[in-house]
Order: C-alpha cells, then sequence, then structure tokens
C-alpha cells in the first residue's frame, strides 16, 4: 500500500469531519442570522413590509370593503391610493413574485385572524395565471406561512404541489416546522453563500432592505418595478413551458370557498401585457389564460375582464406599468367594479 494511499484514507475521516462542521455551522448562521442581513434589501424589504401590514391588519380586526389579494403586477398596476381617493375602502396585499397559492394562504390567515372584507379582488397576470410564481422560496423571500395557520398552509401545499420534490418537503414543513425540517436552510443557501463569499454585503442588504420597507408601508404596497418610458422587450410568460399548475387550481377553489364560508364575494381581475407581448409571446399563452379564466367561473369567482393590452409606452419593464400605466389600469379597475353594490364610489379617482 501506498504512503498516499493511506494517507488519503487517514484524511478522509477528518474531510468528512470538516464538511459535517461546515454544514453545521451554516444551518446555525441561517437559523440564527437576522435575514435581513443575508437576504438581498429590496425584495426582503417588500416582504417584511408585507409581513408587517398582515399582522396590523389582524391586530386592527380590519373590514375592509374591498381586499385585494396579487402578485408584482398587482403592486405596480393597481394603486391601492387611487382605489381609496375612489371611496372605496381598500387595503392591497400583494407582493412581487406571489402566485395564486400564496395569495390563498395571506388570505386565510387574514380571515383566520379576524379581518372580514366585504369583497376580495384576485389581481394577477398571466404568468400567474398560469404558473404557481413563488410559492415559499427563501431565496426570494415568499415564505409566507407564519402563525397558527402555517402547518395548514404547508399540508395544503404538500397535497396541492405536483413536483415530488416539493411535495415531500411541504410535507415535512407541516410537520415539524421549517427549522426542524431544515427547509429554511435549503432555501437560504444561494443567499447565504453569497455574503459568507463578500461579507460587506450584509451591511448593504440590511440598510437597503430597511429603506424598502419604509418605502413599501409608507406607499401602501403601491411600488414601480420598472421606471422607464416604455419597454419592448418580452416578460417572463416568454419562457414558460407546459400547462396551467394544478395548485392554482386548487388555491383558487379554496378562496372561493372562503368566500362562501364568511360571506364576501370574490372577483378576478387580469392585469395588462404591453402591445409587444401580445403580439409575440406564443399564441397558448393567452389560450392558456382563457381557460384558467373559464375554470373561475365554474368555481363562483367572478371575473371582471379579459387579458389585455396596453401600449409599450405605458410599461417601466417587460412585465410592470410605469406612472402613466397605473393611471389607465387603476381607471379600468374601479370601471369594472362599478357593477359591486358593496362598494361605494366617487367620481374621479386620483390614481397616481
Amino acid at each position: 500500500m501506498s504512503s498516499s494511499t493511506s494517507s488519503s484514507r487517514g484524511n478522509a475521516p477528518l474531510f468528512l469531519a470538516s464538511m459535517a462542521g461546515g454544514i453545521v455551522l451554516a444551518i446555525a448562521a441561517a437559523s440564527l442570522a437576522p435575514e435581513s442581513w443575508i437576504h438581498s434589501g429590496p425584495e426582503y424589504g417588500m416582504a417584511t413590509a408585507f409581513e408587517d401590514h398582515i399582522e396590523k391588519a389582524c391586530a386592527d380586526r380590519l373590514a375592509p370593503g374591498l381586499l385585494i389579494i396579487g402578485d408584482s403586477r398587482a403592486v405596480a398596476g393597481v394603486s391601492v391610493a387611487g382605489v381609496r381617493a375612489a371611496g372605496i375602502d381598500a387595503e392591497k396585499f400583494a407582493l412581487g413574485g406571489s402566485g395564486i397559492f400564496a395569495g390563498w394562504a395571506t388570505l386565510d390567515r387574514l380571515i383566520d385572524c379576524g379581518v372580514r372584507p366585504k369583497t376580495v379582488v384576485m389581481a394577477y397576470g398571466t404568468s400567474h395565471m398560469i404558473d404557481s410564481g413563488a410559492v415559499m422560496e427563501r431565496t426570494t423571500n415568499y415564505d409566507l406561512p407564519k402563525g397558527a395557520r402555517a402547518g395548514h398552509v404547508y399540508a395544503m401545499a404538500s397535497e396541492w404541489e405536483d413536483r415530488t420534490a416539493r411535495r415531500l418537503a411541504y410535507k415535512a414543513a407541516s410537520i415539524v416546522g421549517t427549522e426542524a425540517s431544515l427547509l429554511d436552510f435549503v432555501l437560504m443557501r444561494p443567499a447565504l453563500r453569497t455574503v459568507l463569499a463578500e461579507p460587506p454585503l450584509a451591511l448593504q442588504h440590511h440598510a437597503t432592505s430597511e429603506s424598502e420597507r419604509a418605502n413599501f408601508t409608507a406607499n401602501a404596497g403601491d411600488r414601480y418595478y420598472g421606471l422607464a418610458n416604455g419597454t419592448n422587450e418580452l416578460p417572463e410568460e416568454a419562457a414558460f413551458e407546459g400547462g396551467i399548475r394544478a395548485i392554482n387550481l386548487h388555491a383558487s377553489e379554496a378562496i372561493a370557498e372562503l368566500g362562501r364560508k364568511h360571506g364576501f364575494n370574490v372577483q378576478f381581475y387580469i392585469l395588462p401585457v404591453s402591445e409587444t407581448a401580445k403580439a409575440e409571446l406564443k399564441p397558448e399563452i393567452f389560450a392558456m389564460a382563457e381557460e384558467f379564466r373559464g375554470k373561475l367561473d365554474a368555481m363562483g369567482i367572478a371575473t371582471l375582464n379579459d387579458a389585455w393590452v396596453l401600449p409599450d409606452a405605458d410599461f417601466g419593464d417587460p412585465s410592470h406599468v410605469n406612472a402613466r400605466g397605473r393611471i389607465k389600469v387603476t381607471a379600468d379597475f374601479l370601471r369594472r367594479l362599478a357593477d359591486d353594490a358593496s362598494l361605494a364610489k366617487n367620481e374621479a379617482p386620483d390614481a397616481r
């Protein structure tokens, strides 16, 4: 036996022990370190402001005339300030990347803590009508299930999810929580790896996060993602493959059931796409959006509109409207709500 082979065998336990020690330290860092220092600032700042909003709504036991849940296109496009200016008592719980499942998880938690809306509008772009969006991905900070309903939400995710690995992860989290199941650590690894490689980023992340948290809160969840005066690039739908994700249908059915049980109307509003997107995306995208819209009608969810288009000049990036586009979207949104007798309205909204 060569000395090199013997040396390699002798070093193997040390190597494995070092690896195990590194994993333990990384898990400890992921569990104990303040997350605002680990995650990239804008996303985590918005997520923490979103969580603050949920907690305050629960503490105040709000009963808004209108409660909006949605994705980033609803964040950018439907101005809650403009809706309130039209005389409607409105609250918006929309967060970038969050699909319909995340919207249900938010609504389920709000209803459980005593929030009682008269009307709920699900506001999503065509991408999240068919794709699941960020469900609970720590790296982008949409780990929405918290509090007494977290176990139930993860249990539903394990039943509705069609990807085996995620089904198993969500089931484990529903039983023992996200830390004991290591779900927190697994989903945080990319962000943690980045900060460990460049420690000064932690300070930058924290500062940006707190600034974004304050901004998102001050603007009641209204935020622009793109500030350009137009774009001719394609949105995220261009990369989508496959059909309508089953989790979207299950979550929509669950939202409709909450409405029936607690006595509120449920409606669905589709955010617009650009002229370029309409012209160049595969027609199948819009066919699936229309198919999904038809399924909502069968659930008892009133669809307010079809997929629609605004000029490229009204978009600040391929997916999100700019300030000019927000005025148009909010005005259209208010017109669509005109037949809802439970909502009091004035004539001219200020949708800025």
